[in-house]
């Protein structure tokens, strides 16, 4: 069997050097292959909790595969051996084990599934090869996953309060903007500036820095462009639940786009006012923002592809009123947006979604 490449950084999570995270994404085949269950940590499995989990990957019905929770396992075996930090790939020998902390329901109810789902082979394959979000830490000693597995189970909305909150004290909207590029192929795809705090357009086509990338998620999350105590407080308590559904939010909402969303000679969306009109559209129809905590609606995908009726050309006419020539005496000139136009734009959006 060929080892299996998981791709994303370990952060030191502690002030030792000692303990490591790596946020990445794992095949449903391979967390199958190489998982397993410690009693000395984990509960017995609830059987009466499996037939609604494996009823649920019976209805899906989806190109973009299952969608689940974050899967949270530890790496009981010292990581330099298997890790290379150029290429940023852990690689793991079929007779290594990831040590399941919180998913083994899930994982119980995908084996069962699969099982009895041996005569259709294109439903089973779809399962096989959908991709999961894994939390996977390195360095824990059997205190520290009793107390990991404690902490995520204790409360009754099944609220992760991992390591990652519990060592990391920055500020945790920069600690998500990064977690979810890492996990998060379609952001990676468009190309997220970190290095620097300006896009110099039109030459360079990356769709968003950093920062616009985390006050993209505020809009889309909150409605507003900053955070409160609250809010961040909200993240910090859901924290594995909003990264994944970030990670199959950005997967949807990439694949709506056109290919090079940040080339302004073509397209309206690489400009900082219409990507917050973009977010606050999608608060709006897929945020429930009357709820005490961070929720979404259940077709909130189905609202993210009406995206797609939207002409993001430079030559839809509905923009070129918001819209000024920037470097007009140079070769470099192209079209951006005058600032504050984003509840204008938000309107056009509105319009363009129903024509």
């Amino acid at each position: 069997m060929e080892s299996v490449r998981l791709k994303g950084d370990i952060e030191l999570i502690d002030d030792f050097g000692e303990k490591g995270l790596m946020s990445t994404q794992i095949k449903v085949s391979d967390i199958l292959k190489l998982h397993q269950i410690d009693s000395q940590v984990n509960r017995d499995i609830s059987y009466p909790r499996l037939p609604k989990i494996e009823k649920y990957i019976e209805s899906f019905d989806s190109e973009h595969g299952i969608y689940f929770p974050s899967i949270v396992a530890t790496f009981r075996e010292e990581p330099g051996y298997f890790y290379d930090k150029e290429r940023r790939v852990l690689s793991l020998p079929s007779d290594t084990r990831l040590v399941i902390i919180d998913g083994q329901h899930r994982l119980k109810a995908l084996e069962n599934f699969l099982k009895k789902t041996k005569s259709d082979e294109e439903k089973r394959q779809r399962v096989l090869n959908s991709q999961l979000t894994l939390q996977l830490y390195f360095g824990l000693a059997e205190k520290d996953e009793k107390s990991l597995f404690a902490d995520i189970n204790s409360n009754s909305k099944r609220v992760s309060m991992s390591l990652v909150t519990s060592y990391d004290t920055r500020e945790i909207m920069n600690v998500i903007i990064t977690d979810i590029h890492k996990v998060s192929k379609s952001l990676q795809s468009v190309k997220i500036e970190f290095e620097k705090s300006r896009i110099m357009r039109p030459k360079d086509t990356s769709f968003l820095t950093s920062s616009r990338l985390k006050q993209f998620i505020n809009y889309l999350l909150f409605g507003k462009k900053n955070t409160n105590n609250n809010d961040q407080l909200k993240i910090k308590e859901q924290y594995d639940e909003v990264l994944s559904f970030l990670e199959r939010f950005f997967y949807v909402f990439i694949d709506v786009l056109p290919m090079e969303p940040g080339n302004v000679i073509k397209y309206v969306l690489g400009h900082e006012p219409m990507q917050n009109a973009i977010a606050l559209y999608l608060n709006e129809r897929i945020i429930d923002n009357n709820s005490n905590y961070i929720a979404w609606t259940v077709d909130w995908a189905e609202k993210v592809e009406d995206l797609k009726n939207v002409d993001w050309s430079l030559s839809n006419s509905k923009w070129k009123p918001y819209m000024y020539i920037a470097r007009a005496k140079t070769p470099s000139r192209y079209y951006a947006f005058i600032e504050n136009t984003q509840n204008n734009l938000l309107t056009l959006i509105e319009e363009e979604v129903l024509k």
